[in-house]
């Protein structure tokens, strides 16, 4: 009997996780299949309850209701309740919908994979949105230094007030220089990037989490402004969706073969 995951975003065409969530299922011989689910703000709680009952596994959350999906949920996380963010959803055994995110920590494995280590650098979030916030949770438990700048000033200090963290994390007035720069923007990064005004250190890294042609235009912005390490968020994808599938079938799938083949063309 074949097992059905999903993911579910607006939009959602684009993404690739049916694909890498097919490869992780064929290590392990399993039958999956994994479909994707477009919906809206109005439809998406209707759409997760059908897929459950439907016989659905596990549901993946993208963008723009990972803050939606942690509203719904009977249970989370220790991570996901402090992020206020889920990316991943599945049904425990007495049948409550239990939220989980994977974003955290699938960025920091694929960081540590790049010998970025958040220990003692100075690092800064671009972005104040649901993957920010489970960014931002995970690097909270780390020993480094954090600036949070987005484009509405507010929004970024609502996110920073939530996650009690303004004696750790500096907002868009504090000068700083970062060692790393995460871009979470989904639109217009480069823009954003190019009009911030960072003062940049010559090694500074640039991390941005969209993946392929989608973080083309913030990796050519970060060539103009002279940063000359970077990286897109092809391994975070991997490696969130790694722990997702652990989630959800108990198999630790192995990323770095399909990390290294890199997005599909």
């Amino acid at each position: 009997m074949n097992k059905k995951c999903a993911v579910i975003g607006n939009p959602i065409e684009h993404s690739l996780s049916p694909y890498i969530h097919s490869k992780f299922a064929q290590q392990f011989e399993m039958d999956l299949v994994y479909e994707k689910i477009l919906a809206t703000s109005d439809t998406f709680s209707t759409e997760v309850d059908f897929f459950f009952s439907d016989g659905g596994t596990g549901l993946n959350v993208t963008l723009p209701f990972k803050l939606q999906a942690y509203e719904i949920c009977d249970s989370l996380t220790p991570v996901a309740s402090r992020a206020k963010s889920v990316n991943t959803l599945l049904k425990d055994k007495k049948g409550r919908l239990i939220g989980d995110t994977t974003d955290g920590q699938g960025l920091l494995k694929d960081l540590l994979r790049l010998g970025l280590s958040p220990e003692k650098n100075s690092i800064l979030i671009l972005g104040a949105g649901g993957a920010a916030r489970a960014i931002l949770a995970m690097l909270l438990d780390h020993p480094c230094q954090l600036k949070l700048l987005n484009r509405t000033y507010e929004n970024a200090s609502r996110l920073v007030n939530e996650l009690n963290a303004q004696d750790k994390v500096l907002l868009n007035q504090d000068s700083f220089q970062p060692d790393l720069i995460i871009n979470t923007l989904s639109n217009n990064g480069a823009d954003f990037l190019g009009s911030a005004n960072i003062d940049l250190k010559p090694n500074c890294f640039l991390y941005d989490i969209s993946y392929g042609e989608r973080a083309s235009n913030t990796l050519t912005a970060a060539k103009k402004l002279g940063i000359k390490h970077f990286a897109d968020g092809w391994g975070m994808l991997v490696e969130q969706a790694a722990l997702s599938f652990e989630a959800w079938h108990g198999h630790k799938p192995d990323t770095d073969w399909l990390i290294t083949r890199g997005v599909p063309t």
